[in-house]
């Protein structure tokens, strides 16, 4: 199948990295172009799976979201995770990145 072909160059690009930091401000323009590239391929083959299996991928989202939301409640979530949440923190209006935290990759 060429999408693991695609996922396993996307995935040499993090294979040595720990950790990226949100907009990768360590990264040369080269390698964001090369991530880019990697992230547009991956997407593609999945676009085009998606398409020829007859798969309405934004209806297939909500409903996943639905399903997640309903097996793993926001709260629930929250007393059980001993790191920070910012990504779901809708209170202070703050997304990830601006909390300079990293992401893990591997």
């Amino acid at each position: 199948m060429l999408q693991v072909g695609e996922v396993g160059e996307l995935s040499e690009i993090f294979q040595w990295r720990r950790e990226v930091p949100p907009g990768l401000p360590d990264w040369s323009a080269e390698g964001k172009e090369h991530l880019e590239e990697e992230l547009y391929d991956v997407l593609l083959c999945f676009v085009r799976l998606a398409d020829v299996c007859n798969v309405n991928l934004g209806e297939a989202a909500l409903e996943k979201l639905r399903k997640n939301a309903s097996k793993y409640p926001f709260d629930a979530i929250k007393r059980s995770y001993d790191g920070p949440l910012t990504a779901f923190n809708n209170d202070a209006g703050k997304t990830t990145a601006d909390t300079n935290r990293k992401l893990p990759i591997a």
